[in-house]
C-alpha cells in the first residue's frame, strides 16, 4: 500500500446497554484511540486528525446516538451516553485512549470518572458549566424554534445566545457547508445543552478522574471554555495543558496536524 495514501476507513457498530446501536468509523493500526465528537458534529469531523494519527494508532470515530451511524432512543441523559462510550471501549479493548471534544468531552470525562478501563484521557474544551447554568431564555427560545421546525433559527440562537459568538462569526458560518449540517442536528444538541446545564450542581463528579489527562485549549477560545478547562486542570491530579495559539474551539478542523501532534507527543511520553 502506498505509504502516502490515506488509511482505509471501515465502519462498525455495537449495542449499548439500552439496546441502541452505536456506530463508528475505524482506521489505522496500533493502540486504540476512541474519539467522541461534540454537539455540532459527527465522527467524520475528526477524520483529518485521525488520518494524521493512523500510522501509529487505531482510531474509532464514534457517531454518538442520534447521528447517522447510530440509533437513538427516547430517553437521553449523561449516563446513557457514558454507557454508549463504554460499549465502544469494550470493542476497542483494554487500555484505549479516550478523546472527547466539546460535549463529547463532557461524556468522555464522565466515562473516565466512572472508572472506565482507559490508559489516558484527552479533553478538548468540554463546556462544564463552572460559571453557572446556560441562559434559560436562550434554551427556551431554541426549544420553541425546534418545535416549530425552524432549526436554522435554533442554531442562530445557540451560537449567539449560548456560545456568544460575534454576529460576524455567525454570518460567516452561515455561508459554510457546516451550517446546514449543524442545523439539522438541532433536536439532538438541544437535549445535550439541557444535560450540560443540569451539571451545575454535579461538577464534583469530574474530580474523580485519576487517568493522566491531556487538556487541549484554543488560545483564542472564549472565557467560559478557558474557565472550564481551568477547573479540570485544578481538580484532576495528572494533567498536561496544550494551547493552540490563535485557535478557538475547532482546531481539529482548522489545524488537524497540530492537534494530532499534541496527542501523539502526549501518548508517547507514557
Amino acid at each position: 500500500m502506498d505509504p502516502e495514501a490515506p488509511a482505509p476507513i471501515e465502519t462498525g457498530q455495537t449495542t449499548s446497554s439500552d439496546g441502541t446501536t452505536i456506530g463508528w468509523h475505524r482506521l489505522g493500526t496500533g493502540p486504540a484511540i476512541v474519539v467522541v465528537h461534540g454537539a455540532l458534529a459527527t465522527g467524520e469531523q475528526f477524520l483529518p486528525v485521525a488520518h494524521a494519527l493512523a500510522d501509529e494508532y487505531t482510531l474509532f470515530l464514534v457517531d454518538r446516538r442520534g447521528r447517522p451511524l447510530s440509533g437513538d432512543a427516547e430517553k437521553h441523559d449523561l449516563a446513557t451516553e457514558v454507557a454508549d462510550v463504554q460499549a465502544v471501549l469494550a470493542v476497542a479493548g483494554p487500555g484505549a485512549t479516550l478523546f472527547g471534544h466539546s460535549y463529547g468531552g463532557i461524556v468522555s470525562a464522565a466515562t473516565a470518572a466512572a472508572g472506565a478501563d482507559i490508559s489516558a484521557l484527552v479533553l478538548y474544551e468540554p463546556p462544564l458549566p463552572v460559571g453557572g447554568p446556560l441562559p434559560e431564555t436562550a434554551l427556551a427560545d431554541i426549544a420553541a424554534a425546534v418545535d416549530s421546525g425552524d432549526n436554522d433559527r435554533a442554531l442562530t440562537i445557540f451560537l449567539s445566545g449560548v456560545i456568544h459568538a460575534p454576529d460576524a462569526a455567525v454570518a460567516d458560518l452561515r455561508q459554510t457547508p457546516m451550517w446546514a449540517e449543524w442545523a439539522a442536528l438541532a433536536p439532538v444538541w438541544l437535549r445535550e445543552l439541557r444535560v450540560t446545564t443540569a451539571l451545575v450542581g454535579d461538577l464534583d463528579r469530574f474530580t474523580a478522574i485519576r487517568n493522566r489527562t491531556l487538556l487541549l485549549l484554543g488560545g483564542a477560545s472564549p472565557q467560559h471554555q478557558i474557565d472550564a478547562t481551568g477547573f479540570l486542570a485544578e481538580h484532576v491530579p495528572d494533567t498536561t495543558l496544550v494551547e493552540f495559539p490563535g485557535q478557538e474551539h475547532f482546531a481539529h478542523v482548522s489545524e488537524p496536524a497540530a492537534v494530532a501532534d499534541a496527542i501523539r507527543s502526549f501518548l508517547r511520553r507514557g
